[in-house]
């Protein structure tokens, strides 16, 4: 509170030229009437003493009602007497269909703010499944390339290897093509051998 008053001393300074004040006339007694709170609010004296030339006071409204008029008075001399800076504020309460005003604004960024969030979370969820879907797509890729990489060029050493039979091609023993005598039974290959 102290920082409300503060900033309310700053603004409340006695109005005169280059910062002075008026001086007080003769024979005056320096006093604005007392002021009472507004129906259904309060007051508070900021400086001085509730009356005196020079006091600052603040009005305040409860909760659901409204101020009507200034809500910050100063006592200060006008001409040769002291009097309040404006006439005492009003407090008004809200009618029900400016609240229904505020409910439908609150409902309706409650509203929009789960739109944005389910909007992200499919968003997010179909970049996902992108994501995967590639993935999957890449590693088919890479099988399928494997598969005629290997049915391509190296059939035979693959089938060699994969049956247990080794030898050919004879080179080593100086047959120019010729095949081995040897029988073997013929073995197709399929993509899940392989993987």
């Amino acid at each position: 509170m102290r920082r409300v008053s503060a900033t309310l001393r700053g603004r409340a300074r006695a109005r005169g030229h280059a910062g002075t004040t008026t001086p007080p006339p003769a024979n005056s007694t320096g006093t604005c009437a007392q002021m009472q709170p507004p129906p259904r609010g309060s007051i508070q004296v900021i400086r001085g003493d509730g009356a005196s030339v020079g006091t600052v006071i603040v009005f305040h409204c409860p909760a659901g009602h409204q101020m009507l008029g200034s809500g910050l008075l100063t006592c200060s001399w006008k001409g040769s007497t002291a009097e309040w800076s404006s006439g005492t504020p009003t407090c008004k309460s809200v009618p029900p269909q400016d609240m229904f005003g505020f409910k439908v604004a609150v409902i309706a960024s409650i509203v929009s703010s789960a739109i944005i969030l389910l909007m992200s979370v499919a968003f997010l969820t179909c970049c996902l499944m992108k994501c995967v879907k590639r993935s999957e797509r890449q590693h088919a890729d890479r099988a399928t390339q494997l598969w005629l990489q290997l049915r391509g060029e190296d059939l035979e050493t693959v089938q060699a290897a994969y049956l247990g039979l080794k030898g050919l091609h004879n080179s080593s023993r100086g047959e120019s093509g010729s095949r081995p005598s040897q029988a073997h039974d013929n073995h197709s290959f399929t993509r899940s051998d392989l993987l």
